[in-house]
């Protein structure tokens, strides 16, 4: 009789403890796939959610449901380059040739009115929706992978993280290649990409 209530005492205990470690060992899981959250608040999300490049590629390795979203411009996906891994191919910004930003050096960018309607459209078209989870990429993680995020937010999606590097990481502060970006970000990180456009991953822009 004590025999067995011992026994059964250690078996409690031991399933405590195993438990205790199944939980443990998922808090450290998740949390090595969590990049920093990002000092500038311009760059935070409703979400909260980043990750690297390196992070993004092991999510994805480990999770073939995970959807990442290429949110930068046709023009760079040829000409800066792309990769193959990304589902979902929309910008959500373009850029109007006709006028000159007044606040930096180039084309006037233009929000994409239709981001959230061609994004539902090819996530549809892999039996994703607001539930599933995503990741957005854009050239370094900020300005417009932070936007995309917020709108997404507004239609439900909350599983939306940032890769906070984006596919051209961060330009080199100091040596003879001051000011590339050779940091970080997808491109750098020896994960595969392209500059070729395919069929597969063609966006084609509406009149």
């Amino acid at each position: 009789m004590i025999w067995t209530l011992s026994l059964e005492i250690i078996m409690k205990k031991i399933t405590k403890l195993a438990c205790a470690s199944f939980i443990i060992g998922g808090v450290f899981a998740s949390s090595v796939m969590a990049a920093p959250v990002p000092e500038n608040p311009k760059h935070q999300t409703p979400q909260g959610l980043y990750v690297t490049a390196k992070e993004a590629a092991e999510m994805m390795r480990k999770d073939p449901s995970v959807i990442l979203v290429d949110v930068r411009t046709p023009e760079e996906w040829q000409f800066v380059g792309h990769t193959g891994v990304a589902q979902i191919m929309v910008p959500s910004v373009t850029f109007d040739y006709s006028t000159l930003d007044t606040k930096k050096p180039r084309y006037k960018p233009v929000p994409n009115a239709n981001f959230i309607s061609e994004l539902e459209e090819r996530a549809a078209d892999l039996d994703a929706d607001e539930e599933s989870t995503y990741i957005l990429m854009c050239r370094s993680g900020s300005s417009r992978s932070q936007p995309a995020a917020k709108l997404m937010d507004q239609y439900g999606y909350e599983n939306v993280y940032i890769m906070v590097d984006g596919f051209e990481g961060k330009k080199t502060k100091t040596g003879d290649k001051k000011g590339f970006r050779l940091e970080n970000g997808w491109k750098n990180s020896g994960e595969p990409w392209t500059y070729d456009i395919t069929e597969t991953n063609v966006y084609f822009v509406e009149e």
